[in-house]
């Protein structure tokens, strides 16, 4: 029998949490669970085109602005989440679990208020983000505590929180990698009509047919690291005969959230850097992608650059794994615990020579490009397919549902189905 389920937080953009959320509610429901959102949106921003079409959205608490003369972010996050809070608590029949990510500073107000049970899902503490205070670093505290049962997306993110909120070093944390799509799913020819063809055009529109395509996929978010690649590819005209250089793209396909300054700045600073460098003819900036979009870039890489340090939720080397494409990231990280390095891909410092040696490598191998992109996609439909999230998470739900002690209950599952640890290499180039 299924459960109902919530889902509460603050915003819905297109981020990676985002692309988390969305596909936990995809994979609940396929489970049999009755899921809703609340979440205050007004329904005219930017979101993932597959959110469920038949799931209900409550939308209270868009009236409130996510921030104010560009700052005040956080303290409009938890109004936001508050005011849809007050909306989850006063439906009928209640909700079993609700899942909340972002904002747990709710939770010790919801759990007074509902006799669902609590399950945070943690990305990154906001205690480790620049600009936060003490104040609403203690209010996080409190709101972890508060939850009946905390889930991650990485084992790195799991020593985050507990680095940030040691007094909660009792408290167990549970590991729950996110998964993506069937390797197929990721693929161009898997993208058919109208939208696979024009999606393809479009490639061949900005890129010849002939050209070395290094695609950088995400968000166009300053803490992305995305002059790194450029940087790397300058570092690249060393490396290479001058008329093979010239074929050599660099494609930034991100996500441009105009709402935010930043985005717009970062997006503004990369053309700089571009130019700078006497790189702009072979630099392409891809402002927003469709899931065709998504699948025709793929299918035009040689190779994935993922230059974010740091990073808490690495899931674009999962999808260009999945789409059969190496990967090239930070040795530092998630993708320590996704990418088998000599495998799938490859991971160096981060600097534009470690990352210009390893692009050298796939230009010059094609074989290992292709070797590496194969297993990747079967390293993926192993370890990281959205069928193998979902099993994990509606197990975990159901034992959460059942009452304490949810989250023991539920560990030894999940462990098993764990990622090996990376051995730690890095490129030797």
């Amino acid at each position: 029998m299924g459960l109902r389920i919530a889902f509460l937080r603050p915003r819905l953009g297109i981020g990676g949490a985002e692309r988390l959320m969305v596909d936990a509610a995809h994979e609940l429901i396929a489970k049999g669970h009755d899921v809703s959102f609340h979440v205050p949106a007004r329904g005219n921003e930017k979101e993932f085109e597959d959110i469920p079409a038949a799931m209900p959205f409550h939308r209270d608490g868009a009236w409130i602005p996510e921030q104010i003369g560009g700052r005040l972010r956080r303290p409009c996050a938890i109004a936001r989440t508050m005011a849809a809070a007050r909306r989850l608590v006063s439906m009928r029949p209640g909700y079993d679990v609700v899942v909340c990510d972002v904002v747990p500073h709710v939770l010790p107000w919801l759990k007074r208020r509902t006799s669902a049970r609590l399950l945070y899902f943690g990305h990154c503490p906001d205690a480790q983000l620049p600009g936060t205070r003490r104040l609403l670093d203690r209010w996080e505290s409190k709101g972890l505590g508060a939850a009946h049962a905390v889930v991650v997306n990485s084992r790195f993110t799991a020593n985050a929180f507990r680095h940030a909120f040691p007094e909660l070093a009792s408290m167990p944390i549970e590991v729950l990698h996110p998964g993506v799509g069937a390797p197929k799913d990721m693929r161009h020819d898997s993208v058919s009509g109208d939208a696979g063809r024009a999606a393809a055009q479009a490639c061949r529109a900005l890129v010849a047919d002939d050209a070395i395509v290094l695609l950088s996929l995400g968000r166009f978010d300053p803490r992305k690291n995305l002059p790194l690649a450029i940087h790397a590819v300058a570092a690249l005209r060393t490396r290479m005969a001058p008329n093979a250089f010239a074929r050599v793209r660099l494609v930034f396909a991100g996500r441009l959230d105009d709402r935010l300054a930043e985005a717009r700045e970062t997006r503004a600073a990369l053309e700089r850097e571009a130019r700078e460098w006497n790189l702009a003819h072979q630099v392409v900036f891809v402002d927003s992608l469709s899931a065709a979009d998504r699948a025709a870039w793929f299918e035009r890489a040689l190779v994935v650059l993922y230059t974010a340090e740091a990073e808490h939720l690495g899931i674009v080397p999962l999808e260009a794994m999945a789409a059969g494409r190496p990967v090239i990231a930070v040795n530092r990280g998630d993708p320590l615990e996704t990418v088998v390095v000599g495998r799938t891909g490859l991971l160096c410092e981060p600097t534009p020579g470690a990352f210009a040696a390893a692009i050298a490598r796939f230009i010059t191998e094609p074989d290992l490009a292709r070797r590496m992109g194969a297993d990747g996609r079967a390293h993926v439909d192993e370890r990281f397919s959205r069928e193998r999230f979902g099993d994990q998470l509606d197990a975990f739900v159901r034992q959460l549902a059942a009452g304490p002690p949810a989250a023991t209950a539920v560990t030894s599952k999940m462990r098993s189905a764990g990622v090996p640890r990376n051995t730690g290499q890095t490129s030797s180039e």
